[in-house]
């Protein structure tokens, strides 16, 4: 649903307070795409909150005025250990803050919320708070990812910093443009952690909860209910299924309307059952 939203420019070095509407977003893969209306009328710094409306015309004038420029878009595919990369935020509030390091590993899953995020971009640069959602750039300046997050026992950089990759952005971000919204397929199935399968041993994933209405309950994959195990799920699509990442990188293989096979085990007995997504 689109709204207004106030949004800071990085127009050194005047940063004038711009306004925003917000296209839609993917929770998924922590992206959101917002088309820049023009300037909030009688504000100029960084540090206002101007809320005064705006006509179409003059605020696409003032929008010129302001000489607003992409950064270059560089490709994610061909990055390499031990590339140089920059990240650029406001970490702890510290605004247009730069730091520089390499590319420590790519292909890396990210787990967060229901379902992970795949290929994503390992670097030692410092990130911290308030650098989620600045640039990951290339040595040539060009936009190779979007930051995200950090793994860290304290909150703060440990020297393991994680980044969409630019090839996911851009398609997402594609997909917000034309539709508002990522197309995803859908089972309605949520899985217990991945430690809960590997401490009782059992060769798959077990399955939490089931979305009412969804095609999971409409086969008759059955949850963890009032202290029973629920089914593990063993293999989707004809692939055998070990862990969460394996069952959320076969799923987004598919797109909804794909009919596709899950095989689960249920008190012992292998069950085989066709599900749409």
């Amino acid at each position: 649903r689109s709204s207004d939203l106030p949004w800071a420019a990085a127009d050194m070095p005047h940063r004038d307070v711009l306004r925003g509407e917000l296209l839609g977003a993917d929770p998924a893969t922590d992206l959101a795409v917002v088309r820049i209306l023009g300037p909030a009328a009688g504000n100029s710094t960084a540090a206002g909150t101007g809320t005064a409306s705006m006509g179409g015309v003059g605020a696409r004038k003032d929008l010129s005025r302001l000489e607003i420029r992409p950064l270059a878009k560089g490709s994610s595919s061909a990055l390499e250990v031990g590339q140089t990369v920059y990240a650029i935020g406001n970490p702890f509030g510290l605004e247009h803050s730069m730091s520089r390091g390499i590319v420590s590993g790519i292909a890396r899953t990210l787990d967060i919320g229901e379902r992970p995020i795949r290929g994503c971009i390992q670097t030692d640069a410092s990130i911290n708070p308030g650098n989620s959602g600045g640039p990951l750039l290339d040595s040539q300046g060009r936009a190779i990812g979007v930051n995200t997050a950090i793994l860290s026992g304290t909150g703060t950089s440990a020297g393991v910093g994680l980044a969409i990759p630019m090839d996911m952005v851009s398609k997402q971000v594609e997909a917000i443009i034309s539709r508002g919204f990522v197309r995803r397929a859908f089972l309605g199935i949520t899985l217990a952690p991945d430690e809960v399968s590997e401490q009782l041993q059992l060769p798959g994933c077990i399955v939490f909860s089931v979305v009412a209405g969804s095609p999971a309950e409409l086969v008759g994959v059955k949850p963890m209910r009032k202290g029973s195990l629920g089914d593990v799920v063993t293999e989707l699509d004809g692939q055998i299924v070990r862990a969460g990442k394996d069952f959320f990188r076969i799923l987004d293989g598919h797109l909804p309307g794909d009919v596709i096979s899950v095989k689960v085990q249920r008190a012992k007995r292998g069950v085989d059952e066709g599900i749409e997504d």
